[in-house]
C-alpha cells in the first residue's frame, strides 16, 4: 500500500490585526474538503509567544506528522512561502496576552537561522499555475510567524526527526479590509476561496513530495 502521508496544518487564530484571521479561516475551510492523498491533521494556533514552544511540541508528540505547515497572515497580496527563521523575536503589535517583544531570542543560544525543509519553489509553481499569486520569501518577519517556523524546526533537529516543516503566508481578506479603518488606497487583499485552493494546491503537491520520499518520525 502507497504510504499515506500526514500532514499538519497550523494556522494562527484571532490577534490585533486579524480578528478574523485568513489563517484560521483557511483551516476550518480545509476540514471541509475531501482529502484523498494525504491524512490532515487541522490545527487553529492562539497568537501566544510564551506558550507556542509547548503548544507546537505537543501537536509533533500527539500526531508525529510527516510534514508540518504554518499559516499566518501578512500585508503582502500574493500567497508567501517562507524559506528561513530566525532565532529573533520582536515585535510592537502584541499578543493575545498583550505581550510584546523587544530583541528576545526564540531560543536563547539557539542556531541564528533555520532553512524551512517544504519544496518550497514547487508549490509556489504549482500555486501560479492555477492561477494564484504565489512567491518565496526570505524574511518571515520577527513576530509569530517567524517564531512557529524557527520553533518547529528547532524541535524537529533536537528530536531528530525527519519531519518537513514550514510556513506559509496569506493575504488579508478584503472583508478584514473594509473593516479596516484609514486603510491606505492600495491595501491589498484575496479572497478567502482563493486562499483556501492556494494552500490545498502546496497541501496536494507536498503530499506528493511525502509519497515519493516519505518522511520517518519517531
Amino acid at each position: 500500500m502507497a504510504h499515506q502521508p500526514k500532514i499538519l496544518v497550523a494556522g494562527y487564530g484571532a490577534w490585533a490585526k486579524a480578528e478574523n484571521n485568513p489563517a484560521a479561516q483557511v483551516v476550518k475551510e480545509l476540514g471541509t474538503r475531501n482529502w484523498t492523498g494525504c491524512e490532515l491533521v487541522l490545527h487553529v494556533m492562539p497568537v501566544l509567544s510564551a506558550d507556542l514552544t509547548d503548544n507546537i511540541s505537543n501537536l509533533l508528540e500527539q500526531h508525529k506528522p510527516d510534514a508540518w505547515v504554518g499559516l499566518g497572515v501578512s500585508d503582502a497580496g500574493i500567497i508567501q512561502t517562507e524559506m528561513l527563521g530566525i532565532n529573533w523575536r520582536h515585535f510592537e503589535v502584541p499578543d493575545v496576552t498583550g505581550a510584546q517583544l523587544d530583541q528576545s531570542p526564540v531560543f536563547p543560544g539557539g542556531p541564528a537561522a533555520y532553512n524551512a525543509t517544504l519544496p518550497n519553489a514547487k508549490m509556489v509553481k504549482a500555486v501560479n499555475k492555477a492561477g494564484i499569486p504565489a512567491s518565496v520569501s526570505f524574511h518571515a518577519g520577527t513576530h509569530l510567524c517567524n517564531q512557529m517556523l524557527y520553533t518547529a524546526q528547532h524541535l524537529i533537529q533536537q528530536r531528530g526527526l525527519s519531519t518537513l516543516s514550514g510556513f506559509i503566508h496569506v493575504p488579508q481578506t478584503p472583508g478584514n479590509i473594509a473593516m479596516t479603518e484609514r486603510r491606505k488606497p492600495q491595501t491589498s487583499s484575496m479572497s478567502l476561496p482563493m486562499i483556501a485552493d492556494a494552500i490545498a494546491t502546496c497541501i496536494d503537491t507536498l503530499a506528493d513530495e511525502l509519497r515519493v520520499e516519505p518522511a520517518v518520525t519517531a
